[in-house]
């Protein structure tokens, strides 16, 4: 009678244990825990019974303990450069909705172009034990790296695959997209092309944009493309600040690539006020087809990435590795697609 009082106590406070469910269902506490883990060793009639007693109790299953007992967690971290960009949003939307189907909760961290905030970020994710690890870039600090490899978790990289990945990629080539973007800009007759992105120690993925760039200028026999750096993470008046730059060091410019939509679309804007004709005196191009791409005048001319199906894919490589399948590649090359708009 005691135990039953207890018991009774700990509903009516609010605190329901994994015992008073297993009571409930006439089953073991172990089976209690192997639905809520939803493991298959577990029949469907008893899993049924056993989540209808779950629900009406209320029962909140302890995931730390759980956490603790098995070394793991049910949860991935994900590390992103910026909460700001739709890009990385649409990213994460994929990799949720892929993962939770699965059971599987997502823990977010947001670097801001950061080393040292991913370092801080990295460490105090792998505290909370995840089942795997998904980063932005290839280019990490030797900790970082450190940190990963010793920790033993699944890691994917995501947006870049032009190098080796500590684990896994999926992503695509940044040095070919931009290598398209100046074959483009050179076809079309540009003659002096300059390029604006982040700071080459921050961004890595802008500096392989560039690098593209600069082959296909080279290949062109035009001058250097010149680089304009700018510091991360930037905001739209970085669009017009790059312009300014860009026009003050080069004015006869005739072509730019911006490594973003975010800076491409507001230069546009204010060479529509200042009276720049575009794309007749200066084209421009952007990154990422961001919805406003299609809407400004002219149209921006920019380079189409798959954020949503590199999440997607990053998940579901998690989940191969998780289940133990057999690997056929530790990288997925996802395919970009220049879309050619009024702009270039």
């Amino acid at each position: 009678m005691k135990t039953s009082k207890s018991r009774k106590d700990s509903r009516s406070a609010g605190t329901v244990t994994m015992n008073d469910v297993a009571e409930h269902a006439g089953v073991s506490a172990q089976t209690v825990s192997r639905v809520v883990s939803n493991s298959p060793l577990v029949t469907e009639k008893t899993r049924r019974r056993v989540q209808e007693v779950i629900k009406n109790l209320r029962y909140i299953p302890n995931d730390a303990a759980r956490s603790l007992a098995s070394a793991t967690s049910r949860v991935v971290a994900v590390v992103i450069p910026t909460l700001s960009s739709s890009a990385f949003s649409a990213e994460i939307k994929s990799v949720i909705d892929t993962l939770e189907a699965q059971r599987i909760s997502v823990i977010i961290g947001n670097t801001e172009y950061s080393q040292e905030r991913e370092e801080a970020i990295v460490q105090s994710l792998l505290e909370r034990r995840p089942m795997g690890v998904i980063l932005t870039g290839l280019q990490h600090s030797a900790h970082v790296r450190s940190l990963l490899q010793q920790s033993g978790v699944p890691v994917i990289e995501t947006w870049d695959t032009d190098g080796d990945p500590i684990d896994m990629a999926v992503g695509f080539s940044n040095l070919t997209a931009g290598y398209d973007v100046g074959k483009l800009l050179c076809a079309r007759g540009a003659k002096r092309i300059a390029f604006v992105g982040g700071a080459r120690e921050q961004d890595s993925r802008a500096q392989s944009r560039y690098l593209g760039l600069c082959r296909a200028v080279e290949e062109a026999g035009l001058p250097d493309a010149l680089r304009v750096e700018l510091q991360m993470p930037m905001s739209a008046s970085d669009g017009v600040k790059g312009l300014d730059l860009v026009l003050q060091q080069e004015p006869m410019t005739d072509a730019i690539f911006f490594s973003a939509d975010t800076m491409a679309i507001p230069a546009i804007l204010e060479c529509n006020r200042r009276g720049i004709r575009v794309p007749e005196q200066l084209a421009i191009c952007g990154f990422g087809d961001y919805e406003l791409a299609g809407l400004v005048t002219p149209s921006l001319t920019t380079v189409r990435t798959k954020p949503d199906e590199m999440g997607t894919a990053a998940a579901r490589m998690l989940l191969a590795r998780l289940n133990g399948e057999e690997e056929t590649s530790n990288k997925i090359v996802l395919t970009h697609q220049l879309v050619r708009r009024g702009s270039a």
